[in-house]
């Protein structure tokens, strides 16, 4: 127990030295893909991960639970696992939230086991909860398959309800045709094969710590993760988060209507600077970010993104509160800016009417011309919910994106992160129009169906491609879908269904077509269990 203990006090003064439903994502699309078909291609949703007790439902008393303290513990914990309805844990302590008053004549409570029950040396109104996951994915198509076994934990708590912390890790090993491993949405980054390549190793870890001051006024946060930009289907034309995770910090400040969010990224170049593989040159993501609601039914957003590289941190680009074209115009025009702007309304409490635009460079006598440099892209949907449960919900989406926006004539610039591109995740020059259609059955089951149909073109489609290689023989014109055009369609049925309180299963289908090509089926089954 002692050992416990002093565990419980490591982890939570460790990270005071970095120092309802708690939100404290840094930004969170208010409408958003539930197409995943693989239980861990999304991280954590940071908004619901912590819940405040109301006043009605706090504690006088600190609560503990540990599913191999005892024989009696280990076999409770077993039936746990299995049960249908449960919200226990591998490891959880709680501090009370409040001190019982002492009095002149009785002391504390009798009835109350404080002295014990509770150690002054650990702040009231703290949390720690730790998890174990293990799971298994399966993937074939007509005529390959693989599966992926993956094990980890979670770890998340809060001191005093002012610092939160949470820490996900999980790691695990692809085996079958490990050729078509390769094309899983799980490998984002660097991975391991095994001397006869019959086996693929990877891993991954994602974590936060954020102080969140007094008033919820401001909040300052450093961690590990990936966000996404406006709200989308098919992907953010800002921000998507499809990418590999990279290490942040960030910080929010909250005004009655008014909110002003910063995030500074470290990111992993494209390719390496030198002959030695290990040789990276630095490579920095900025994005400054202005929300103004002035009620429940608008929501309108400005900001800018900032792609630098090739030395150390910038401090002109750490202020939050000023506009970053001006200091990269003064830091000798080198580095990759893009501004970008959105808007949220509801005309009526069920239905979300959503607009993204984001820009790289444009001249006003060409806005509806093809002059090359007019690097934009825009994107327009429509959210509209059934039923007053929020059980049924249909979303109908257009995208179109200009050639070139996410490239650059420096390697180091492009709007990408470790071979990824962060914009949006089919590329450019396209358009593409989107449905999303989601129905929870029930409780336990829901259903959701994604389909879209992208036309692009094969110029300026990549952001890896540096744009001082196109053709300028055409007087610096490009139209729209210039090039060989290529038409994609894809649908993808999933049904995620979890019969038990902490195992959950997914059932899904990637249906995709190329042009006149015969259609290409993947079939897909998700499984974890977590305790």
């Amino acid at each position: 127990m002692k050992k416990i203990k002093t565990i419980i006090l490591f982890v939570i003064f460790s990270a005071l030295l970095f120092g309802q439903y708690r939100n404290i994502s840094w930004n969170t699309p208010e409408v958003t893909s539930n197409n995943q078909v693989l239980i861990l291609e999304k991280n954590l949703d940071e908004s619901k991960l912590f819940y405040l007790p109301v006043k009605k439902e706090r504690s006088d008393s600190s609560s503990f639970s540990f599913a191999l303290s005892s024989l009696l513990d280990f076999k409770s914990s077993v039936t746990n696992f299995f049960s249908k309805d449960d919200s226990s844990y591998f490891l959880l302590y709680h501090t009370p939230d409040f001190h019982f008053k002492k009095t002149k004549n009785f002391g504390y409570p009798k009835s109350s086991l404080y002295s014990y029950r509770y150690p002054s040396s650990i702040p009231l109104k703290s949390l720690l909860r730790f998890s174990l996951l293990t799971g298994c994915d399966f993937v074939c198509s007509e005529k390959d398959n693989y599966y992926f076994v993956h094990y980890g934990t979670k770890l998340s708590g809060y001191v005093k309800q002012r610092l939160f912390f949470y820490g996900y890790w999980w790691a695990g090993h692809f085996s079958g045709d490990t050729d078509y491993a390769r094309t899983s949405k799980l490998i984002d980054s660097w991975y391991q094969k095994s001397d006869d390549d019959k086996q693929i190793y990877l891993d991954n870890s994602t974590g936060k710590i954020t102080y969140i001051g007094r008033g919820n006024f401001w909040s300052l946060s450093l961690g590990r993760g990936k966000y996404e930009v406006g709200s989308n289907i098919g992907g953010s034309i800002i921000l998507n988060d499809v990418c590999n995770d990279y290490g942040y910090f960030s910080s929010k400040f909250n005004f009655k209507s008014l909110s002003i969010s910063f995030l500074h990224a470290s990111l992993i170049p494209d390719s390496t600077s030198s002959d030695n593989t290990n040789d990276y040159t630095d490579k920095y993501l900025v994005i400054h970010k202005i929300d103004w609601k002035p009620n429940t039914r608008f929501h309108f957003f400005l900001g800018e993104s900032v792609i630098y590289g090739d030395r150390s941190i910038s401090p002109s680009y750490l202020l939050p509160h000023v506009f970053l074209r001006p200091i990269e115009h003064n830091l000798r025009n080198r580095d990759n800016v893009l501004i970008f702007t959105g808007i949220n309304w509801k005309p009526i409490p069920k239905n979300i009417i959503y607009f993204n635009f984001i820009l790289d460079e444009l001249k006003k006598s060409e806005i509806l011309g093809d002059w090359w440099g007019n690097k934009y892209a825009l994107q327009i949907g429509n959210s509209y919910t059934f039923n007053r449960e929020n059980t049924i919900k249909l979303t109908l989406e257009f995208t179109a994106v200009r050639p070139w926006i996410y490239t650059h004539n420096i390697m180091h610039n492009k709007f990408s992160h470790d071979d990824i591109g962060l914009g949006f995740p089919e590329g450019s020059n396209l358009i593409q129009f989107a449905g999303e259609f989601n129905f929870d059955i029930r409780k336990n089951l829901n259903f959701n169906i994604h389909s879209s149909l992208t036309r692009q073109g094969s110029i300026g489609n990549n952001f890896s491609i540096n744009y001082d290689t196109r053709d300028e023989s055409k007087d610096n014109d490009t139209h729209w879908l210039e090039g060989d055009i290529t038409n994609k369609l894809t649908i993808c049925p999933v049904i995620t269904w979890q019969p038990l309180a902490h195992h959950k299963l997914k059932f899904g289908m990637n249906i995709s077509q190329i042009d006149d090509e015969d259609f290409e089926k993947e079939v897909i089954i998700s499984y974890q269990a977590i305790y």
